[in-house]
């Protein structure tokens, strides 16, 4: 089972730009998430800003069919002058839904079944961070699952200049519990090129990881030197593009 909590310097929530109409808007906005390959530094600019830490907080490796659980949605903002926070979260599959927090609210992509989460309003951070609660319930079918999550960590100028985002994915199994889990422990990769044809294999083992995905968006939003992953840059042009993480994917899915 892959289980993986990771930064990606770029994510999710709050986008306006002077080529979207809802410019300064202090509600989040899903889509975001990373999930669809959009992150919000589309409208927001960094400016150098250190991005944030974010994770997710208190959910179990394992989930029964079905179950519902509580999840926290951490941000850590790593700038002092960054004193607020959003964030935008995604499920592959299943249902995310409101709990108690009122900061919370739930909507939808257009007419997609799936629904996601995000902020009413941009949270202060307090003692070093700010933290969502919902919930989220597991699809019947036994698998692997994704949840998607975005954090962006903001100055309040409400200009989208000077905030610094990023998300991370984290991979839960939904089937038996067992009595005494296991925990998997997590291998670093090694920033070696993966077979040939294989864009994503940072390791060379033959397989696309998530934390492998998760150093790909690290390296297309200039947060990580290609070099960290060679074989994501399927063009020899320096970079990574949205066409070479998507290559990356179907290989995380179809494998190698």
């Amino acid at each position: 089972m892959l289980r993986s909590f990771a930064i990606l310097a770029a994510a999710a929530l709050l986008c306006a730009t002077a080529t979207h109409p809802a410019a300064a808007r202090s509600a989040g906005i899903v889509g975001y998430s990373g999930k669809d390959g959009f992150f919000c530094t589309e409208c927001h600019e960094m400016q150098d800003r250190v991005a944030p830490t974010v994770e997710f907080i208190g959910v179990p490796d394992t989930v029964e069919p079905g179950a519902t659980i509580t999840v926290q949605f951490g941000v850590h903002p790593n700038d002092a002058s960054l004193v607020a926070a959003g964030f935008n979260v995604a499920c592959s599959d299943g249902d995310l839904e409101l709990g108690t927090d009122t900061g919370v609210r739930r909507a939808r992509i257009s007419m997609r079944a799936l629904f996601e989460v995000t902020h009413t309003e941009p949270r202060d951070v307090t003692d070093g961070e700010a933290v969502w609660s919902f919930t989220w319930t597991a699809p019947t079918t036994p698998g692997d699952y994704i949840l998607f999550g975005a954090g962006n960590s903001v100055n309040l100028s409400f200009d989208e200049k000077g905030d610094a985002s990023a998300a991370t994915m984290l991979t839960v199994h939904v089937g038996t519990v067992e009595a005494t889990p296991t925990a998997t422990p997590t291998v670093a990769p090694t920033a070696t090129a993966g077979p040939a044809g294989c864009a994503g294999d940072c390791n060379g083992d033959g397989s696309v990881a998530i934390n492998e995905l998760i150093t790909g968006v690290n390296i297309a939003l200039g947060s990580a030197s290609v070099d960290a992953c060679s074989s994501l840059d399927t063009n020899f042009d320096g970079s990574v593009a949205i066409n070479e993480l998507i290559a990356a994917v179907n290989h995380a899915l179809n494998g190698c």
